[in-house]
């Protein structure tokens, strides 16, 4: 037990109790678990004062309980381990604080208003979007003026170029459509009821009707749109005091909240939406 306890303070047996001390000294400042956080730090602190305590009883280096400069030592020790458990318990203190008053503010006043507001408007525009998937979509005449030559690879591998109406509308659509536009520009838009969006191009030729499918627009991908929107719904609900509701409620305002602003003041859909698509 000795030599091991030598071994841990890298001391020779022997050695003074001056020497002990002031190694014993480094090693508690080293492995206290108020500044080391390493997950050993606690287990080697108490090696260390089982350590120091053996070292201790040995005749060689028996102190007297009543020399004073042991009881110095003892006292700056224990003042120190004070101190050190005061500093903590203070920053700890800061911290819950800090985050009650982050909690309060998510919670209360501008901010969750706001985030009420964008969750009430992302659930009218869940539900019509629900709504443009049963309802009959309705067809407007059209007539293809240019597309481009450049062709650009889909998500589901379908090569699509860009082509532009006398609307002013763009559309990607799949490349090999290009061949019925040269022979016949005219063409049908086939859009939802309420957000007129534009699900897909029907072009016919010889009583032949070729039903082209629109990428890279936000019915292409209003799937990917549902979970935006619903995250403001759901932490409106999910109120509790952890990170994840502070995840979700900045998510909230600058994610969803972004998206649902662009998704509504492109191609007119608050006009659309507050008209419920009869205009």
């Amino acid at each position: 037990m000795r030599g091991s306890a030598y071994r841990l303070f890298g001391l020779s047996p022997g050695a003074s109790e001056e020497e002990i001390r002031k190694r014993y000294r480094e090693l508690v400042k080293q492995f206290h678990p108020d500044v080391n956080k390493d997950a050993n730090a606690e287990k080697k602190f108490i090696e260390i004062q089982a350590a120091y305590e053996e070292l201790m009883r040995e005749p060689e280096a028996q102190l007297d309980n009543n020399h004073p400069a042991e009881q110095t030592f003892q006292e700056e020790y224990t003042a120190y381990r004070e101190h050190a458990r005061q500093q903590f318990q203070a920053r700890k203190k800061k911290e819950a604080e800090e985050l009650e008053k982050l909690y309060v503010r998510l919670q209360t006043g501008p901010t969750y208003l706001l985030h009420r507001c964008i969750a009430l408007v992302s659930l009218i525009v869940l539900l019509t979007l629900c709504l443009d998937l049963i309802l009959p979509n309705q067809c407007v005449s059209a007539v293809i003026t240019s597309y481009s030559t450049d062709v650009y690879q889909s998500m589901n591998g379908n090569l699509v170029s860009l082509a532009k109406t006398n609307q002013g509308e763009s559309f990607f659509l799949n490349a090999f459509s290009n061949a019925f536009f040269d022979t016949n520009p005219f063409i049908e838009i086939k859009k939802t009821a309420i957000f007129h969006q534009s699900v897909s191009v029907l072009s016919r030729s010889n009583e032949f009707l070729q039903e082209i499918p629109i990428h890279f627009s936000f019915y292409w991908a209003q799937f990917l749109l549902f979970p935006f929107f619903l995250i403001p719904i759901t932490f409106l609900i999910y109120r509790k005091k952890d990170a994840f509701f502070i995840m979700g409620s900045y998510f909230t305002r600058y994610a969803s909240g972004s998206l649902l602003l662009y998704f509504l003041i492109t191609q007119d859909r608050w006009y659309h939406l507050l008209t419920l698509g009869f205009y």
